[in-house]
């Protein structure tokens, strides 16, 4: 286990689930008030062959921000406290904070519809329970 890598599950009822990887090197602050977040639920808006977004309804300033994404990138639009997941490869006219990536089923984004629910889980947290 990293100690920047933080592995997070995201499940979108009847459609799929999907597994993030949030590095905290990328974005420290960005990154820890997301997982003080944690677990969150939100509607997606989908930007058609960009991204998918969720609003956290988090503040937090700008940081180490970048133009520019990979499929598969995670980022977060501090302007709308937005969490985004690209889609494919995109120059985004605001900068956003690297978060992280997508580990696995990505194809899970280009199922979405506008109004499904994306609810994101710690991975630690969900074997915290299934131990209990």
């Amino acid at each position: 286990m990293s100690v920047s890598k933080v592995e997070c599950k995201v499940m979108v009822r009847g459609k799929g689930e999907m597994m993030v990887d949030l590095y905290k090197h990328l974005a420290p602050v960005t990154v820890s008030a997301l997982l003080r977040s944690l677990p969150m639920s939100a509607r997606v808006t989908i930007y058609p062959r960009a991204m998918v977004c969720i609003l956290t309804g988090l503040k937090t300033g700008v940081e180490k921000q970048r133009l520019d994404y990979a499929k598969g990138e995670v980022a977060f639009l501090a302007a709308s406290g937005s969490l985004c997941f690209f889609t494919g490869a995109a120059k985004s006219q605001s900068p956003l904070n690297p978060v992280g990536s997508v580990s696995a089923n990505a194809a899970l984004l280009e199922k979405l519809t506008p109004g499904d629910v994306m609810e994101i889980v710690q991975v630690r947290e969900i074997e915290a329970g299934v131990q209990t």
